[in-house]
């Protein structure tokens, strides 16, 4: 009698250890409800400690979903998202990604694109197809928590050649967005007299969450290179969570070299990193090349161009230390697929992601040699063609605003959704 005395009579009486090991194991739209419920409870959500271990759990959990965004998607109607666990991908769930109440993308903008995801946080831009048309804006959204952010204007505006990508600064804790502007002119060349384009990088931009706020920075894209193109991002939140960011480029005094630029968003400087000989002059045998994280550490899934998969497999190549360029190993080949079969990434949970003639996709465990295959919705219906696969986990990641007007107008956005906050009560 006296030990059920001694019990605790309400949740607040529960050792903080405790509530933290039985709320941990909840998703994230379900520990954002509980906001709603009592202070101890809007405090543990709250904190960094809690949101960093709960967002951890969630990826040896095998808790990912493979969000599918067509090309230029768009949020009302039209061409659909949808969602597949990736434990089991032919499952479809087409309400997993809805956008807040009360939240509207201006009309103007017709056109969507994602540009990366990290830690539950998808980053995306909007832009209008009327040329010319406003600038595009930029959101940074979490779904499970039913929060998107506007970024502010770019400093550098007007140019159409824009490249963006996403990630997270361990260092500072800060996600950060990264603009690239390429200005394009003509000049006449020495020799022939014929006018031919040239492209010239201007002065990159860099967005920080935490301070909310772009700038300018002193360092710019290397010039003796050139865009790529944006296919090896069509795999989008497999870059940038470590710090890094990467593009696969062209050298631009010879074409059929490739080589891969990398941002360190701490330092927020550009450093080359070399691939290995054997893949990056493919001048006889055009490849094509696939970068990714495995197991931590930078990939370059790199094949034949055109060509099936049988005729010298996907060769998988691995950086042990990121950098030295002396480091690449070839981790293995893929080659057990008939037919066209081609690598577009890797998940979170170091999948390869494959895609086959028929729009079929597929992910690949190398360790344990299986296949889930699963189909997209409607993939045929629409001329563009290419989707992005975004590889994201339930999060408790909050887009805090720097400025009391953005905390305002998520506050709104987060009781329309789901009730009142315990502080307001």
């Amino acid at each position: 009698m006296e030990s059920l005395q001694k019990q605790p009579k309400s949740m607040e009486e529960l050792p903080e250890e405790v509530l933290a090991e039985i709320i941990i194991r909840l998703p994230a739209k379900r520990i954002g409800q509980l906001r709603c419920v009592c202070k101890p409870l809007n405090a543990l959500s709250s904190n960094p400690s809690f949101i960093k271990s709960h967002l951890h759990r969630s990826i040896p959990n095998n808790d990912e979903m493979l969000l599918v965004f067509h090309n230029r998607f768009c949020f009302e109607g039209g061409k659909p998202i949808t969602a597949h666990p990736s434990r089991s991908p032919h499952i479809v769930n087409p309400n997993f990604i809805k956008l807040p109440v009360n939240f509207n993308i201006p009309s103007a903008y017709n056109c969507s694109s994602v540009i990366g995801s990290v830690n539950g946080l998808i980053c995306f831009v909007v832009w209008s197809s009327i040329v010319p048309g406003p600038d595009p804006i930029i959101y940074i959204w979490n779904p499970s928590l039913s929060a998107v952010r506007t970024l502010p204007p770019f400093t550098i505006r007007g140019f159409d050649d824009l490249y963006f990508r996403f990630g997270f600064d361990p260092k500072t804790d800060d996600f950060k967005v990264v603009k690239l502007t390429r200005l394009l002119h003509k000049y006449v060349h020495y020799q022939s007299g014929v006018k031919k384009n040239c492209f010239d990088w201007l002065q990159v931009e860099v967005y920080s969450m935490r301070k909310g706020s772009w700038k300018r920075i002193n360092d710019r894209f290397p010039s003796h290179v050139v865009r790529f193109s944006d296919e090896d991002v069509s795999i989008t939140g497999n870059d940038g969570h470590d710090g890094r960011l990467h593009w696969l480029c062209n050298v631009v005094s010879r074409r059929a070299k490739q080589t891969i630029i990398a941002f360190d968003l701490a330092t927020e400087t550009f450093s080359e990193i070399y691939l290995p000989d054997s893949i990056a002059n493919n001048k006889k045998e055009p490849r094509k090349q696939v970068l990714g994280d495995l197991d931590g550490k930078l990939c370059v899934m790199s094949y034949i161009e055109d060509g099936d998969i049988k005729d010298g497999g996907v060769e998988v190549w691995v950086m042990n230390e990121y950098g030295v360029a002396e480091s690449w190993v070839k981790h293995h080949i893929l080659s057990q697929f008939s037919g066209n079969v081609v690598p577009i990434g890797i998940t979170l949970s170091n999948e390869f992601i494959l895609q086959g003639d028929d729009d079929s996709l597929a992910l690949y465990d190398h360790i344990a040699a299986k296949v889930k295959s699963f189909k997209v919705i409607d993939i045929n219906r629409y001329s563009y063609g290419t989707v992005q696969i975004v590889p994201y986990v339930d999060s408790l990641v909050w887009i805090a605003p720097a400025n009391r007007v953005d905390q305002q107008q998520l506050r709104h956005m987060f009781v329309a959704n789901f009730g009142k906050l315990i502080t307001d009560w």
